[in-house]
């Protein structure tokens, strides 16, 4: 246990001083770009034998050395199901950066459609999950190929298709409370263990199994499935390269049988750590209800002892190739807890700290001086996965879990880090009050792979605060940083601030480009073609400056002119949208210089009146933009409605209820959009 102890270094005594709140590290300084090349003190290195079981062994000394339960299951650190790539046309034309392709729930391949609905409560029980084919016929509406339904203790995530059009993979996610009776009360909300934020509460559960299932489809084909996998953990990201299916997925061990209590001696731990194998640690898979299998061997696994995460987790990515019979698959793991998870065109990118998170709650963390982030990049290569190259920035990721995979973006081979250098910051928790602490300055960082020695090197900073003379005015933070291309447009938290154009032109000068008013029209900012900029923001009932659903089309050909050139709005209180999650479902087709915009909303037409029951009448589904790039004109055009809302109906359907708005979907081809509702599809041609 002695060298342990040295391993450890200054973790255990912050870990005695403080309630561990997410993770951390310790040691690292911020050398200057170009300078002289130091140790790569980042870098991970591949696990020797007893690598894996020595690194968990030594996290679950710092747990208890910092009064936590020694081996509870920890929750998943990565930062969330999300993804941070471009918005793609239907044409498979991408409209700013690279060409990838996302699951999704609504997908068209040549004359087919296929739809994912996700399972919904109903007063006589559950409607299962299903997957639907559909032929689009001459005047755009759906003829029924045939549908399977799927695990009602899964919830479908999204699907892919592959093979020129005759694989389709889903993938799902365990419903930890699939098995629920009638009348069923959820468990009290339980402090979330290992680095999560103490002074909040979570369910004391979450999945515990992903599910790819794969089908043989084709045109006029009805869906007919080929294989089974079920993989232990959480996914928290994927992508389709070709007919390569990318995973990435994060597992927690069960290892609570080995009893390790909090405050336990370096005797008690080591006791109960004797008999730990790394078969007790890594992930499992099983194709087709077979036995268990590693998904991933002691080989296959990375380590940074630098890392001072707490999580007893390890992250994976795996490549799966869905065009061969057997689903070919190679797969690398990091061991440790991850703070953030980017997915680029051919890259994955994880960060992990050197520094402890402490205090009672994420949005109220307080960070150590010097705290700088790792980033490890592995190459997609076919159906390999490699790693690459590990690389520092100064500070975090910041105080908004929702937001921390979208602090890193990949363009052209270079990654970009929005970091926060500050001890303490604003966070995105509602509702921010902007006084109530410091506000940290946020530097962006550009990072490039270095071929030959692992190592991706910094090409250059912008601490945007200090360039940004009016962030200064107020004491205001940066909020978010919307990449799209080789430019960036940066937001604070103030709605009155305008938007910053940051030129990334050149990725070893960044520079600011110029600004432009936004308010209330900044919320979502996203790219369309020929140096346009749509802005959408929030009702007022969610935090926003306006009634309803604001739109803005702004003219950013040249950023230091940009400007507003028109507004439109959407319903009335309460209407609302999916684009305030994690994965944006925005759905853009262009037409020469005609782009169309669609996304799932739900818009009011009847205002709330205060102090009275509010009427309830309204409608939901898609809407609709049409943008002319030539001209600079929005116009509103009509709502395919998939449910009415009538006085009789609740404002908000329920959470798991059939006209659940997170889960619907809107696609557009040609003049046709069609919209996945309700375990519907619906469609409408022309305006």
């Amino acid at each position: 246990m002695a060298n342990w102890e040295a391993k450890l270094g200054a973790g255990l005594g912050w870990g005695a001083m403080c309630a561990v709140a997410f993770v951390g590290g310790c040691g690292g300084g911020s050398g200057d770009v170009g300078g002289p090349q130091t140790p790569n003190e980042a870098r991970l290195q591949n696990a020797r034998y007893g690598d894996v079981v020595g690194y968990f062994k030594t996290k679950v000394v710092q747990r208890v050395a910092a009064g936590l339960p020694g081996t509870a299951i920890t929750v998943p650190t990565v930062g969330g199901l999300t993804t941070a790539g471009s918005v793609v046309a239907n044409t498979g034309t991408p409209l700013v950066g690279p060409m990838v392709e996302e699951d999704g729930l609504l997908k068209a391949d040549g004359s087919m459609v296929y739809a994912l609905h996700r399972g919904y409560a109903t007063d006589a029980g559950k409607e299962p999950p299903r997957f639907s084919a559909m032929a689009r016929l001459a005047d755009d509406s759906l003829r029924s190929v045939g549908r399977v339904t799927l695990d009602p203790k899964f919830v479908p995530h999204g699907f892919y298709v592959a093979g020129g059009g005759t694989r389709a993979a889903i993938l799902s996610q365990q419903d930890p409370y699939a098995d629920r009776q009638p009348g069923f009360a959820f468990a009290a909300a339980a402090p979330l263990t290992g680095d999560g934020n103490a002074g909040t509460t979570v369910l004391p559960e979450y999945s515990r199994t992903l599910s790819v299932d794969v089908f043989a489809i084709g045109k006029d084909v009805a869906p007919a499935q080929l294989k089974q996998m079920r993989i232990d953990g959480l996914v928290v990201g994927s992508r389709l390269i070709g007919n390569t299916l990318y995973l990435v997925t994060t597992w927690s061990p069960d290892l609570t049988r080995f009893s390790v209590a909090a405050g336990a001696t370096e005797w008690a731990v080591d006791t109960a750590l004797k008999d730990l194998k790394t078969a007790d640690i890594l992930p499992a898979l099983r194709v087709n209800g077979g036995q268990a299998q590693p998904l991933v061997t002691e080989a296959d696994c990375l380590v940074q002892t630098a890392n001072a995460s707490l999580a007893l987790q390890v992250t994976t990515v795996t490549a799966i190739d869905l065009s061969s019979s057997s689903l070919a698959r190679t797969s690398r793991c990091f061991a440790g807890g991850s703070e953030g998870l980017h997915m680029g065109a051919s890259s994955v990118y994880l960060a992990s700290s050197r520094q402890y998170r402490y205090t009672g709650d994420v949005a109220n963390t307080v960070f150590p001086t010097g705290s700088r982030t790792d980033i490890h990049r592995f190459a997609l290569r076919g159906a390999q996965v490699g790693y690459s190259a590990s690389g520092s920035v100064d500070g975090h990721l910041g105080w908004d879990l929702g937001r921390l995979p979208a602090r890193m973006n990949e363009y052209q081979g270079d990654l970009r880090v929005v970091s926060y250098t500050g001890q303490t910051g604003q966070s995105g928790t509602a509702p921010v009050t902007i006084q109530s602490k410091p506000v940290s300055t946020a530097v962006l960082s550009v990072l490039r792979d270095h071929p030959g020695d692992s190592r991706l090197t910094l090409l250059s900073k912008l601490p945007i605060r200090q360039r940004l003379s009016p962030l200064g005015q107020g004491g205001q933070q940066i909020d978010t940083v919307h990449f799209a291309g080789a430019r960036a447009y940066a937001t604070t938290f103030l709605q009155t601030d305008p938007v910053y154009v940051v030129d990334l032109g050149n990725p070893a000068n960044p520079a600011m480009a110029g600004e432009f008013a936004a308010s209330g029209h900044k919320e979502h900012l996203f790219p369309l073609p020929n140096g346009w900029l749509l802005g959408i923001g929030q009702d007022r009932s969610n935090g926003g400056t306006a009634d309803g659903i604001p739109l803005a089309l702004f003219d950013v050909r040249n950023p230091a002119q940009a400007r507003r050139v028109a507004t439109d709005t959407l319903g009335l209180d309460g209407s609302t949208n999916t684009l305030g999650g994690v994965r944006p479902v925005l759905n853009v087709l262009q037409q020469g210089s005609r782009v169309l915009v669609a996304f799932p909303a739900r818009a009011m037409r009847v205002s709330a009146i205060v102090g009275t029951p509010p009427p309830v009448r309204g409608e939901q589904g898609a809407a609709r933009w049409e943008v002319h790039t030539n001209t600079g004109t929005l116009a509103q055009r009509s709502m395919l409605v998939s449910s009415r809302l009538t006085s009789a109906d609740p404002s908000v359907p329920g959470w798991n209820g059939q006209n659940e708005l997170w889960n619907e979907r809107s696609l557009q081809i040609d003049n046709a959009v069609y919209q996945l509702s309700g375990g519907q599809t619906f469609y409408k041609v022309g305006d």
